[in-house]
């Protein structure tokens, strides 16, 4: 009797458990396909949004637990979590917790921006010193940070100078010098061989205190003040501010020649192909958003063989953009050469050139002008 009851026990234990376990299942299922409709209807791009939702069993029922930076998706998840009596916990970034520091600056010369809070992580981005990011959430040693273009990832705490909105719009206002050089040295004095403060990278931003002979008293976001070699920065300008604008986007292009390809590289220490363009326009004046895919949609389209410089040329197959350089005039580009090439190198889509490139004139899909002449 006592072997039928403990058998009975354990049937019922197994019988509730995997009742327990076929009602998530179930309930996973009506999820999955809940919220795939709302991200469709909702999140236009994955890479500028924060947008992780997951159910979970409790003693209190299930749970629709994570995080989003979309208004109205946070809306829908929460009457659809309503409507089926399940607990909601997502919680809408920026964190509340952060109340009025949900800025930060850029306090290296350029800042890993992963797709997890590890440092094994892959990385998506860079950001370089000098630039405001969004904090949106703080976990452990990381910051969960937008950029400037929306680009969204996570990036440590000792890279970032956490502060307040004040203070963010007071060095926004200030920080009006670039780098210019593709890398350079700040010294704690106005001697070269005086020790470093930071390192320094192409369109680093500064703000410039005074100058002394030839150097430059300038100051980084924490608040250190250094001495950099003052023709190595200039004024931040818009492109149509400058000279012969055509000439030194291609020589900014040009410079950035050997520079090793690196995934999600953004800045002169290495970069991909989209990091590349960007990191181009920046120093020229222009901002381009992230991805070759994002910077398909910018610009009017360009018919083969009008091509001017400056120009963005486009290469992928019917299904996506995959890759992006920019035009030197007629049919020779630069670009960031990927996994094929493996750095920076001028190339040509004419078969009768001697640099021609037969995989990228194969894949060639349009061009697009985003510059206004």
């Amino acid at each position: 009797m006592m072997i039928a009851l403990r058998s009975f026990s354990l049937f019922s234990i197994s019988f509730l458990l995997l009742n327990h376990c076929t009602s998530l299942s179930i309930h996973k299922i009506d999820f999955d396909k809940r919220i795939k409709q709302i991200s469709e209807k909702h999140i236009l791009d994955s890479s500028l949004e924060v947008n992780e939702i997951i159910i979970n069993q409790s003693d209190q029922g299930l749970i629709i637990s994570g995080m989003t930076t979309n208004d109205e998706y946070f809306n829908d998840i929460k009457s659809f979590s309503d409507s089926l009596s399940f607990v909601n916990d997502v919680l809408l970034l920026p964190d509340s917790a952060l109340k009025d520091s949900i800025f930060g600056i850029i306090n290296v010369s350029v800042a890993p921006i992963r797709d997890r809070s590890s440092h094994t992580a892959q990385m998506v981005d860079q950001a370089i010193m000098g630039n405001l990011v969004k904090i949106l959430f703080k976990e452990g040693d990381w910051f969960l940070c937008q950029t400037h273009y929306d680009y969204v990832g996570w990036i440590t705490k000792s890279s970032v100078y956490h502060c307040t909105t004040d203070y963010a719009s007071s060095w926004k206002k200030k920080a009006k010098h670039r780098v210019k050089k593709l890398n350079s040295v700040i010294h704690l004095e106005p001697d070269i061989t005086s020790i470093p403060v930071s390192d320094a990278v192409l369109n680093n931003l500064l703000i410039h205190s005074r100058d002394l002979d030839s150097w430059a008293k300038v100051i980084l976001p924490d608040g250190r003040v250094g001495f950099i070699n003052k023709q190595e920065i200039e004024l931040v300008r818009e492109y149509q501010d400058y000279i012969n604008q055509e000439s030194m986007l291609i020589s900014n292009a040009i410079s950035m020649i050997g520079i090793p390809y690196l995934w999600g590289g953004n800045s002169s220490k290495g970069n991909d192909c989209s990091g590349f363009t960007q990191t181009v326009f920046m120093a020229s004046g222009i901002q381009l958003p992230r991805d070759a895919r994002q910077q398909a949609l910018v610009g009017k389209n360009i018919n083969y063989g009008q091509f001017k410089k400056g120009d963005l040329l486009f290469f992928g197959n019917e299904d996506r953009i995959t890759h992006v350089g920019i035009s030197i005039g007629e049919e020779e580009f630069i670009h960031q050469g990927s996994k094929l090439e493996g750095k920076v190198d001028m190339h040509s889509l004419n078969p009768d050139s001697p640099i021609f490139n037969s995989y990228r004139k194969e894949t060639f899909l349009f061009a697009k002008r985003v510059i206004n002449r």
